[in-house]
């Protein structure tokens, strides 16, 4: 019985601590890449829980401007409008505003030629290098990617792949919880779309954001991490410390409910 009491307190308290994320102290970076398109526009509601980007914008990203490792992420994010179909998704391992991974997700196939190139609709995560490549980024790097700047990770792209209007989607982050793991799962309800673990070591810490691409009402909502966080008392050690407490607690309510019988 006390095995089972510890085992059901360490499984509450690693859930039940997690609290949606303040998103008033992050900060919004837009590239200007002469796309001809405004700054992002990212506005909170929510009590600061929810994010909006409003308008169609090169790539544009909201930041929580935290250098961290060993952490999940959670939360939803939809379109919530029936106009357009660019890019939505995360940007992550953030290191400065040349180096970092992005995942993404494109409604629909998309041949701009010119400055953008070809996009497909899908899944992908990117490796954006410039230091490595030729240090000026530019629209293509982020529309069709493959280039001197820009790496394909991993991608799942095609026919039925794209992200719907006015749907609600989950999103789970787990990174550098073990050596150079980056998993990341994308669910519709209880329907997993993508689920991809990845092994690359370019960058072992960053800054966690919302990313979008010429899409405008992005919302991302409810996000909830785990590990990663300054000052932060891990849940595991926590539940620990509660646990012998409270089984010693249990032990004294059953002697003296049988010294009563």
């Amino acid at each position: 019985m006390k095995r089972i009491l510890a085992l059901t307190l360490l499984t509450f308290s690693s859930a039940s601590f997690a609290t949606p994320l303040d998103l008033s102290s992050w900060t919004a970076h837009t590239y200007d890449l002469s796309g001809g398109q405004p700054p992002g526009s990212w506005s909170l509601s929510g009590g600061n829980t929810t994010v909006t980007q409003t308008v169609n914008a090169d790539p544009s990203f909201y930041r929580n401007n935290i250098n961290q490792t060993a952490y999940t992420m959670d939360g939803s994010w939809q379109v919530t409008t029936s106009s357009d179909d660019d890019f939505i998704g995360f940007v992550f391992g953030y290191q400065n505003d040349q180096q970092y991974y992005v995942m993404d997700w494109k409604q629909s196939n998309q041949n701009e030629g010119g400055l953008y190139g070809n996009a497909l609709a899908g899944f992908r995560i990117l490796k954006i290098d410039a230091v490595a490549g030729d240090g000026n980024l530019v629209l293509k790097d982020f529309w069709e990617s493959g280039t001197g700047n820009s790496t394909v990770l991993e991608s799942n792209t095609g026919a039925g792949k794209g992200w719907a209007d006015n749907t609600s989607y989950g999103f789970h982050l787990d990174f550098r919880k073990t050596t150079g793991d980056i998993a990341i799962q994308v669910m519709q309800g209880a329907t997993t779309l993508w689920d991809v673990v990845l092994v690359d070591n370019s960058f072992a810490s960053g800054e966690f954001g919302f990313y979008n691409f010429s899409q405008a009402r992005v919302e991302y909502s409810g996000f909830e991490q785990t590990g990663g966080i300054p000052g932060e008392v891990p849940i595991p050690a926590a539940a620990f410390m509660f646990a012998p407490a409270l089984l010693g607690f249990m032990g004294l309510r059953r002697r003296a409910k049988n010294k009563a019988v």
